[in-house]
C-alpha cells in the first residue's frame, strides 16, 4: 500500500499559493490532517467574513462550521487550486446571504429579545464610532441578501473587483456593473444619515 503524502503547514496564518495547492490536494486525498489544517489557516478568515456581513456581536462559531462543512464537500468543484482563498470566500457569503434571508423571515436579524440592535464589543474606539457601526448595520438590515454581500466584500473585506466577481459567481464585469448598483441603493440610505458621512468616506469609489 503506497504511503500517503504528509503535508506540513506552518500553522494558522500561512499564505501563498503553494500552500494553497498542496492544501488543496491533501483536501482531495482526503487526508485527516488536511481538514484541520484547513480549519487553524483558514478559519479565521472565515469567522472575520461571517462577523463583517453581520456585523457586531455576531454568532460566528456555527456559520463557519457550515462554511467548512460545504467547502470540504464541494473541494473537488475547486478548477484552480490556486484560488482556494476566493472558492472559500464564495461559500462563505453564500452561506451569509442563506443565513440572512431566513433570519429575515424570522424577523429576527441581528435583534434582541426587546427589538434591539445589540451593542457592538465594548473596546470600539469611541461612541461616536460605535453609533456609526450600529447605524450602519441597521442600514445593511434594509437591502437585499445580495447587495449586503456585494458591500461587504467589496468595502468591508476590501476585495479586489476580480475577487469579488469569483467570490459571487460572475464575471467582472457583471461584478462591477451589481457593486455600482448596490452602492447607488446604500448611498440613498446613508445620504439620509448623516452621522455616517464621516465615516463611509471613500466607500463609493468603485475602482478596478
Amino acid at each position: 500500500m503506497a504511503e500517503s503524502k504528509v503535508i506540513l503547514f506552518d500553522g494558522p496564518g500561512r499564505r501563498g499559493a503553494i500552500a494553497d495547492v498542496e492544501l488543496v490536494a491533501a483536501l482531495r486525498r482526503r487526508e485527516p490532517r488536511a481538514y484541520a489544517a484547513a480549519w487553524l489557516d483558514l478559519g479565521p478568515s472565515v469567522r472575520r467574513l461571517v462577523t463583517r456581513f453581520f456585523g457586531p456581536g455576531a454568532e460566528t462559531a456555527d456559520l463557519a462550521q457550515e462554511v467548512f462543512l460545504r467547502f470540504f464537500r464541494r473541494i473537488d468543484e475547486l478548477r484552480t487550486p490556486e484560488a482556494l482563498r476566493g472558492f472559500l470566500a464564495g461559500i462563505c457569503l453564500g452561506v451569509a446571504r442563506n443565513e440572512l434571508r431566513r433570519v429575515r423571515v424570522r424577523q429576527w436579524v441581528r435583534l434582541t429579545s426587546t427589538g434591539e440592535v445589540p451593542d457592538p464589543p465594548a473596546d470600539a474606539p469611541d461612541m461616536e464610532a460605535r453609533e456609526a457601526l450600529r447605524r450602519l448595520y441597521r442600514l445593511l438590515d434594509r437591502v437585499s441578501a445580495q447587495d449586503r454581500s456585494l458591500f461587504v466584500a467589496r468595502f468591508l473585506e476590501k476585495m479586489e473587483m476580480l475577487e469579488v466577481a469569483e467570490a459571487h459567481g460572475i464575471s467582472y464585469a457583471t461584478a462591477k456593473r451589481r457593486v455600482a448598483r448596490a452602492m447607488t441603493r446604500i448611498h440613498k440610505h446613508i445620504e439620509r444619515d448623516p452621522a455616517l458621512g464621516g465615516y463611509l468616506d471613500g466607500v463609493g469609489e468603485l475602482g478596478a
